[in-house]
């Protein structure tokens, strides 16, 4: 969880993304059926570990993290992946309380679209790596 926890981190702080929707459409899991657009969706994918014998009091944990923007026409999903992509790119520190954190960008996920439902959708997957308690 601490991977998803980051993301929604930094991109509930990155004022040009919360100029365009609010910060409680910013949501870990999947987006609620009904919830106004934009909104924005956190899902951790994978995740790996290095399994070191007497490791410490930490392990560096790596998890795939998918950010999924719904908006309500082609221009604007465009404007909020693009968003989502400057709030995380490479990014490193202490996050959301979380130490060693990395976040780099990965896969960008096609458009998809259903103009009658009245939704517009696109995916930016991240590589999040970040120290774990054992």
């Amino acid at each position: 969880m601490s991977a998803v926890k980051i993301i929604v981190n930094l991109l509930t702080a990155y004022a040009p993304l919360t100029t365009l929707t609010t910060t409680s459409r910013i949501v870990a899991g999947v987006i609620p059926q009904g919830t106004a657009l934009p909104a924005v969706g956190i899902t951790e994918v994978s995740g790996t570990d290095r399994n070191i014998p007497n490791q410490g009091a930490t392990r560096h944990v790596k998890s795939r993290v998918q950010v999924t923007v719904l908006a309500a026409n082609y221009p604007s999903q465009k404007v909020l992946i693009g968003y989502v992509r400057k709030a995380c790119a490479d990014q490193i520190g202490t996050i959301a309380g979380v130490s060693g954190v990395t976040v780099h960008t990965d896969s960008k996920g096609p458009d998809f679209n259903d103009p009658d439902a009245g939704f517009y959708m696109q995916s930016q997957d991240f590589m999040v790596g970040f120290n774990e308690a054992t």
